[in-house]
Formats: structure tokens, C-alpha cells, sequence
């Protein structure tokens, strides 16, 4: 049996066709199609229809060929066509909301917006989808849409600020949003409380792989507890044995964040060498790349967020998140990795900046292969990735890539060491 999604939206601009293609990178052997106005031109998909007719005369033949047909159309939505259903909201007051906007609400199965939960989403996919196992990321890409799409995001600020030419003079109103930035203190039993300036989203992911990062507990199992007081702007870790956090390898970052003592040393001597299982092409890490920039949603609104992204052998991101700060956002990234019970061997991590010393040392703290960036590795960055068994490549970017150490897992690359 094949099934249909259907994504609707309240009106235009709103994300819809976002939400439909990221389906389609989560959903196996999926198929996309898009019922729409206007002439096809390039940029416009494949499967592109203007009548209901011939879109459903699309997903007829697709049931025969394809696990997944995700269809981008209202009208389906409004005629209750579809195994599933997705509705995205609009922003109030800044949305042209559509006539039958309300409509297309109660015909959904699932929804964005200021009255969706994450426990109605989970409830939605049991009752609805058959494969459990695509739960965690479905309900991943809701929330980052609704991230995209609120107002009252925490991660957000909105900002009326003037936009002028350096060159003519002149000023215009350019009202927007910026990342916020705000102080998170940390307690972790045994080991002290630690000041983070971050991006108040995923908090709870960000402290459980900082105190994984960082080496103050081996697996979530060592994890007994975790509380988070967002009026006060803290959270507390329990963890199983206290003592261990107390030989912690806190490291400088370059980046203006100082987290305990300076000890370099560990992480170049390469006592702990990642795994050495993950083979990949190079056109993947290319994709990896796209497929997380796709996700930015925080870097959409604001241009000031950075990303890290883990991935598999099979290229899908696995887990991904954002913050104003990179190591904040690998830290989330393997944060999230370790709630889900997702295991980090045979992984690699895409990171939308700048490589350093410190970022390399998260990588090989949490076993992870590769580590691609889309911009530069520092000096020290390399000789820990090269003593620690990690393949570093900088400037991924569309069509090229530099690769700095252990190339053998780059499959077009392979060559012995």
C-alpha cells in the first residue's frame, strides 16, 4: 500500500512547499508533485499541475511505483484526499490568511502553528503511520517549521531597524528579526555550573551533549536526571557517578568562550581515535550540506545562526540543530543523538562554519568519522583530526571540497595512509 501526503497552507509565503520537499528527503522512496498556478518554468518541479485533475491522475499512477507520493495542494487538502494530511499555519498579522484557511485546518491530520504540540503530533503517528520509526523526524521537521514560522519563538527578536545605501544615503524602514543570545548556566552534579551563551532553543539537548562533549558522562545512561527552569534561564544534570565529571577535558574555544582549563593535549595526542567503518561518496557530503542549509531555519529568519548536522552513511541527516554559537550547535546536535538513543558510530557531522580545535575535539569525543564544513579548519583543527583518525574536509561548497586528513573514507579518494 502506498500512501498520500497532502501539505495545504493558510496562505502564501507560509511554507508549504519547505515542509513537502523536506518530507520527501524523510520519507522513503517518496515522490513529490506540486498543484499550482502560473506557467512551468525552471524552478518549478517536475511533476508541476494546475488542475486537481491532473494531479490525481499523477498520484493514481505513482501508487503503483512509489512507498510515498507528497503532494503540495489545497484542493486535495479541501477534499479530505489523503492517508495524511499536514496544515501550515501563518504568522497573525503578517499572513494573508486564505478564505478557507479554517477549512483546510479541520481537514488535516497534523498542523503548525500556536495551537500544535509536539504529544498531538506523536499521538497523530501512531494512530496513522505504520512505520514508528519515522516519528522522530517527522515531528523534528514540524518543529522546525513552526520555529520558522513563530513570532514568539524564543530563539527570535524582532527588530524595526533602517536599511541605507553607503553609496546614495537614504534610509528605509527594514524591519525583521535577529538570533537572541542569552546567557544559560549549566549544573552539572559533580562537576560545577558552567555559563553558556547560546540561543535559547533545544536547551535541554544542548546540556546533555555539552556534558558529553566535554567528557562528564560516557552514554545517556549515565544520565539520571535533567530539569530546566527557563524563568531562570538554568538547567540541572544529575548524572550516575559524580566522581566522573571531576576529570573533565574542558577546552578553550576560540570563539570567546572560555569553559574551564586549557588542556590541548589530550585531544592531539590521539588516545582516543575514532572508529573506522564510514564510507561515503563525495557528492554525499555535497548533499549533507544542502540538506542542512535547507534546515536552517533560525539562519532563514536571521542570518546569524550556525548549524551542525549528523549523518549516516545513507547521507540523511540524522540529527540537526542550530545556534549562535557553533560548538552550542554541534553539542545539540549530539544532544539530540543521545535522547533519540540514536548511536554516533559510523557517523560523520556536517558544521556550517569554521572548523577549530575545539569542534574536533567534540567530534572525536563522540566517535564521529567525518567532519565537513563548509568553511575552514584551523591549524591545530587538522593535527587533532589527523591523530585522532578523523577525515576533515573544509569548503564544501556546490561543486568542490578540500579534504585534510584521512581521505580513504571519501570513496573516490581511497589510497592507502
Amino acid at each position: 500500500m502506498s500512501w498520500l501526503w497532502v501539505v495545504c497552507g493558510a496562505g502564501r509565503q507560509v511554507g508549504k512547499t519547505r515542509v513537502a520537499q523536506r518530507l520527501c528527503d524523510i520519507l522513503p522512496d517518496a515522490v513529490y508533485a506540486k498543484q499550482g498556478h502560473g506557467e512551468k518554468r525552471p524552478g518549478k518541479p517536475d511533476n508541476f499541475y494546475h488542475t486537481e485533475d491532473e494531479l490525481a491522475t499523477f498520484v493514481a499512477s505513482a501508487r503503483q511505483t512509489h512507498e510515498h507520493i507528497v503532494a503540495e495542494s489545497n484542493e486535495l487538502a479541501r477534499a479530505g484526499r489523503g492517508e495524511i494530511i499536514i496544515f501550515v499555519d501563518g504568522i497573525p498579522g503578517v499572513t494573508d490568511y486564505r478564505a478557507d484557511a479554517e477549512l483546510l485546518r479541520s481537514r488535516s491530520h497534523l498542523h503548525t502553528g500556536p495551537r500544535a504540540t509536539l504529544a498531538e503530533w506523536q499521538r497523530v503517528l501512531r494512530e496513522r503511520l505504520r512505520s514508528g520509526g519515522l516519528h522522530a523526524a517527522i515531528c523534528d521537521m514540524l518543529a522546525e517549521q513552526q520555529q520558522f514560522a513563530s513570532e514568539s519563538s524564543p530563539a527570535l527578536r524582532s527588530v524595526e531597524p533602517l536599511r541605507f545605501s553607503t553609496e546614495a544615503g537614504g534610509a528605509v524602514p527594514d524591519p525583521g528579526h535577529v538570533i537572541v543570545e542569552t546567557p544559560l548556566t549549566v549544573t552539572i552534579e559533580g562537576a560545577g555550573s558552567f555559563a553558556l551563551m547560546c540561543t535559547p532553543c533545544d536547551v535541554e539537548a544542548l546540556a546533555i551533549g555539552f556534558a558529553f562533549s566535554e567528557g562528564m558522562i560516557s552514554s545517556i545512561d549515565d544520565l539520571v536526571d535533567y530539569s530546566y527552569r527557563p524563568e531562570q534561564q538554568t538547567i540541572g544534570l544529575r548524572i550516575e557517578d559524580p566522581q566522573q565529571a571531576t576529570s573533565r577535558n574542558l577546552l578553550a574555544s576560540s570563539s570567546c568562550d572560555l569553559r574551564g582549563g586549557r588542556d590541548i593535549e589530550r585531544p592531539l595526542g590521539g588516545d582516543t581515535p575514532v572508529g573506522d567503518s564510514l564510507r561515503v561518496s563525495a557528492s554525499l557530503l555535497r548533499d549533507v550540506v544542502r540538506q542542512m542549509h535547507a534546515r536552517q531555519v533560525l539562519f532563514a529568519r536571521t542570518g546569524g545562526a550556525h548549524a551542525a548536522g549528523v549523518f549516516g552513511a545513507n547521507g540523511e541527516l540524522i540529527a540537526m540543530a542550530e545556534d549562535i554559537g557553533r560548538h552550542n550547535a554541534l553539542d545539540k546536535a549530539l544532544g539530540k543523538c543521545l535522547l533519540r538513543g540514536v548511536p554516533l558510530e559510523s557517523r560523520g557531522v556536517a558544521l556550517s562554519g569554521r572548523i577549530s580545535l575545539e569542534l574536533v575535539a567534540k567530534a572525536a569525543r563522540a566517535g564521529l568519522e567525518i567532519l565537513a564544513a563548509v568553511s575552514a579548519p584551523s591549524s591545530l583543527a587538522i593535527e587533532a583530526a589527523e591523530r585522532c583518525n578523523i577525515t576533515l574536509c573544509g569548503f564544501v561548497r556546490d561543486q568542490r571540497a578540500t579534504v585534510y586528513t584521512h581521505p580513504r573514507r571519501l570513496e573516490e579518494l581511497k589510497r592507502g595512509e
